[in-house]
């Protein structure tokens, strides 16, 4: 069995009108592809289980009783985005952050790296840790990297 193994590469989320923009403006993020080892972090699963009040086969006064179904049963995956963006996002291109004070002057930082991203607090970075979480969660090469390898 031969697998295929590209260690870093540049990934482009596809949001708002990211994709129609030149290359050259483009947020780009580039993605460092996890180990076997790591991806044991990546994700968490919580299912919890509902039952009817009278799930037991005996009564509070002792009385067998037929025992209803469960009532519901729901399972939740979370991502662990914080260990993502720490561990498997080097270098960000094109991404800035405007911060305003309280006299209304605006303030210009770039978000750089995975780190800054993962502490960034503004309003619609959650679009963009989505697409990174489930771009570096993805096991399979994308159309545009199997062109790339040939």
């Amino acid at each position: 069995m031969i697998l295929t193994e590209i260690p870093r590469y540049e990934f482009y989320p596809d949001i708002g009108d990211n994709l129609s923009l030149p290359e050259s403006e483009r947020l780009a993020v580039e993605i460092i592809r996890p180990t076997g080892y790591q991806r044991s972090e990546f994700t968490s699963v919580e299912v919890t289980r509902e039952y009817y009040p009278d799930d037991q086969p005996v009564s509070d006064d002792g009385k067998a009783r037929e025992v209803k179904k469960l009532k519901r049963t729901t399972a939740q995956t979370r991502f662990n985005a914080d260990y993502i963006l720490r561990n498997c996002v080097g270098k960000i291109r094109n991404l800035t952050v405007e911060q305003e004070d309280k006299d209304g002057k605006k303030t210009a930082h770039e978000i750089t790296d995975g780190t800054a991203l993962a502490e960034c607090r503004a309003f619609g970075i959650e679009g963009i840790v989505s697409a990174v979480c489930l771009e570096v969660q993805k096991d399979e090469l994308s159309d545009s990297q199997k062109k790339i390898l040939g």
